[in-house]
């Protein structure tokens, strides 16, 4: 199966994850989607502290946090399908390395010896560039579109506490008073939906 059919499978796993469709994954599912955002989210959180201690202003740091806040979930799904993507880009090359050192033996071992660890390379790297696709990419698409099957349609709920929290802050950053005015709160949702878009279009290109 060519790899861009493992990226799409994987999308649509995670889709029906959240969807409900298939409920004995949901909650692993679920657990490993909020590690993920958890620890893009400590990297981020590290910057906004990094820019408050070198000095940075309580507009600068209020709108970093504003910022981080909504794209988290966009930029852990975008790295979820990046990574996809290299894995399988990056199999043909560990297979050629496999098989290559594989091919080197028969500079140090006797031929009977050699023949053998060139036919485990060649198994070896068959397999690395067979199951790359079913267990690293696939997974890894079906988490990203599991977070953004969750988080946006609650980006489009004008209620929802960590979007406004966003408008609030960037508003507090750019206007140096609170508000949370209509405008705004669509800039919001349109730079979180950004890198979701980014990562559907990673999906679906050759």
């Amino acid at each position: 199966m060519k790899g861009r059919l493992w990226l799409i499978l994987g999308a649509v796993v995670g889709i029906a994850v959240a969807a409900g469709r298939l409920p004995y994954l949901a909650g692993a599912g679920r657990s490993l989607a909020e590690t993920a955002e958890r620890l893009v989210g400590s990297g981020a959180n590290r910057l906004i502290r990094d820019a408050a201690s070198a000095g940075g202003s309580r507009r600068l740091v209020l709108g970093l946090s504003g910022v981080v806040a909504a794209t988290v979930p966009g930029l852990t799904a975008l790295a979820m399908v990046a990574a996809a993507r290299g894995s399988l880009r990056l199999r043909a090359v560990v297979a050629l390395l496999i098989v290559a050192l594989g091919a080197t033996s028969f500079v140090y071992q006797a031929h009977g010896k050699a023949t053998g660890t060139l036919l485990l390379a060649l198994a070896v790297a068959g397999l690395a560039v067979t199951l790359t696709g079913p267990l690293v990419a696939a997974p890894l698409t079906a988490l990203a579109a599991l977070i953004g099957a969750e988080s946006l349609p609650g980006l489009l709920t004008s209620d929802r506490t960590v979007t406004q929290a966003s408008v609030n802050d960037l508003h507090v950053a750019v206007f140096n008073h609170p508000g949370t005015p209509k405008a705004l709160q669509i800039a919001v949702l349109v730079l979180a939906a950004i890198p979701f878009a980014v990562a559907a279009r990673l999906i679906f290109r050759r």
